[in-house]
């Protein structure tokens, strides 16, 4: 059904919509074209006048080749010159930024937007064909958007405490609810949730690291979850956890100091809209903090002894993604796990066997199969029983054949002709999460608006006919992917 042209129209119609510039504008198209440089040798004064004279915000800076070593921007005169009295006869390379972020003239741009709050810039040099072809600014994207995502990643940046960053968090919902509205693509939005969410746990950690003093090792905060796939719908709770250096001496020092910052950072993260997590999976719980050694003889023992808590566990740590301190804390782990998992056959068949428990909720003669009693009778769980029997496909797969990428979406991009269980559905098992994280965040946003807390349980007799249909073929489809996981881990045969 997802295959075909008039199903992919419509599919793409009610995802999309029709003129969203923010998914439909190239960079090349909306970029500056006329590229001011100087030589960067130049003085501050005159890099200064020839912005002015030239009503431009930024400057690219080149070497004597012509090639290009840095940018200087108004930000740059502000905060470097101005505001420190600095001599304007100095060469303007002592001012520079020397990290030039580029994208092809060819990308969304939504692409811009997201690299803009990643790196926290102003500009963006546009190329095409290995050429530099316009620069980007953010005041490009505002103008073309209106309320932007990057004013609120900019709020965020020039916050010094938890109270300040409570009424810039509450706006990140109120961006959701425009990209809902423009009928962006799901995985768009959940992108942008990522990106917003990740900084304002950054800038949490420093302002905490600034409250606390410097750590006594290099740690790396991770998260997990839907967190850590970058799958976020509305504001949802904390899942996260912290992984530390091994420490050499004073470990009880150590353990005290990550105490402490664990539980300050709970307790600010409740203040910015993220509740405690119920089930306890938050580094402010001592078991889900502690050195490189403590995780990596967590992840053995749960390969090694797959009980159902330890695949339930497994499950939930092994989405973990790191977002702030020492990456190679975690990329560490994740090479632990990667040769832990090999030659471990009986656990990837555990992990099958639990995952294929969760069934969608359609019956043998296609019709749905929706809660039987209770306040949501009627309705389908469309997260746990929709979403998640793709996730719990992708991870297993993913997890046998060392892909390391967290998202769904991209472990099914990886998945494609590596898999023989799942290469023939991916495509299709994609378009089936893009679908159904589009009517789960459509149903929340409908929710909120009515002043209803939001869940994800849906009564499908709401839907239009399109979308009944719809949902009753990519259920099918989940249900002949968990068929063909099952005939191939029934026996411990993954490959």
């Amino acid at each position: 059904m997802f295959n075909s042209p008039k199903t992919d129209n419509i599919h793409e119609d009610m995802t999309y919509g029709g003129d969203k510039l923010l998914f439909t504008v190239t960079l090349g198209d909306l970029a500056s074209k006329d590229i001011i440089t100087a030589f960067k040798g130049i003085s501050i004064r005159d890099a200064a006048k020839k912005m002015s004279d030239n009503k431009i915000s930024s400057l690219l800076l080149v070497d004597e080749d012509g090639f290009p070593e840095g940018i200087v921007t108004d930000k740059d005169l502000r905060n470097k010159v101005t505001a420190k009295g600095r001599d304007v006869g100095e060469p303007v390379s002592n001012i520079m930024s020397v990290t030039l972020i580029k994208s092809e003239a060819g990308d969304y741009c939504f692409e811009a937007l997201l690299k803009m709050i990643r790196y926290n810039i102003h500009h963006l040099l546009i190329v095409n064909k290995g050429n530099i072809s316009g620069i980007m600014t953010g005041h490009d994207l505002m103008m073309m958007q209106g309320a932007s995502p990057l004013s609120v990643a900019r709020e965020i940046e020039n916050q010094s405490t938890p109270d300040g960053l409570i009424p810039v968090s509450k706006k990140i919902n109120k961006i959701i609810t425009v990209l809902i509205k423009e009928e962006a693509k799901a995985s768009n939005i959940t992108r942008i949730i990522t990106e917003i969410n990740d900084r304002l746990v950054r800038k949490l950690l420093e302002i905490t690291e600034k409250r606390l003093g410097p750590p006594p090792v290099n740690y790396c905060w991770i998260v997990f979850g839907s967190e850590g796939r970058k799958e976020q719908t509305f504001r949802t709770d904390q899942d996260n956890a912290i992984i530390y250096a091994d420490p050499e001496k004073d470990e009880d020092k150590v353990e005290k100091y990550f105490s402490d910052f664990a539980l300050y950072m709970k307790e600010a993260l409740v203040k910015c809209g993220f509740p405690a997590c119920r089930a306890d999976y938050m580094a402010s719980n001592p078991k889900w903090r502690g050195p490189l050694k403590a995780w990596k003889g967590y992840f053995s023992k749960w390969i090694n002894t797959p009980t159902p808590e330890a695949v339930l566990s497994s499950l939930i740590f092994f989405d973990f993604r790191p977002v702030h301190g020492d990456f190679t804390l975690a990329e560490k782990l994740r090479a632990y796990l990667g040769s832990a998992l090999r030659n471990q056959k009986m656990f990837l068949t555990h992990m099958a066997a639990t995952i294929l428990k969760n069934r969608p909720p359609i019956g043998l003669f296609g019709r749905f199969t929706p809660e039987k009693k209770g306040a949501q009778k009627g309705s389908v769980n469309i997260k746990m029983n929709g979403l998640g029997p793709i996730i719990d496909a992708a991870r297993l797969c993913a997890l046998d054949i060392g892909v390391y990428n967290t998202s769904t979406l991209e472990r099914l991009n990886d998945l494609k002709d590596r898999h023989s269980a799942v290469a023939e559905f991916c495509d299709e098992l994609a378009q089936s999460f893009e679908f159904l994280m589009s009517l789960r965040l459509r149903h929340q946003y409908k929710q909120m608006e009515s002043g209803i807390e939001p869940d994800n349980f849906i009564n499908p007799k709401t839907l239009g006919a399109l979308d009944q249909k719809m949902l009753k073929e990519l259920f099918r489809i989940v249900s002949r992917a968990q068929e063909s996981i099952k005939s191939q881990y029934a026996e411990g045969a993954a490959h």
